[in-house]
């Protein structure tokens, strides 16, 4: 089963050097980043040419087995769950 946030689950994160999650506290549990699988950005308006892009999407592989997508609001920094597989 796979639980997915439209709005995303608020996380905590600590940042590598290159802005990515290297661990991350959810569900009132610390889990540390094992791999990012992808990473990608979105922009709400992605037809108009001049906007800048929205959120950054990572999608991560935990030391304890847990695979999440996580996104950072690119506009004030905080950081999301936005789903978690099973």
């Amino acid at each position: 089963m796979t639980r997915l946030w439209a709005e995303g689950a608020r996380v905590q994160v600590v940042e590598g050097t290159d802005g990515a999650p290297v661990r991350f506290l959810w569900d009132d549990s610390w889990h540390e980043v094992a791999a990012v699988a992808n990473r990608w950005r979105v922009r709400a308006t992605w037809w108009l040419p001049e906007t800048d892009a929205h959120r950054e999407y990572v999608k991560v592989t935990t030391a304890d087995g847990l695979m999440c997508t996580l996104y950072r609001d690119l506009r004030d920094g905080a950081w999301y769950c936005a789903r978690v597989f099973d």
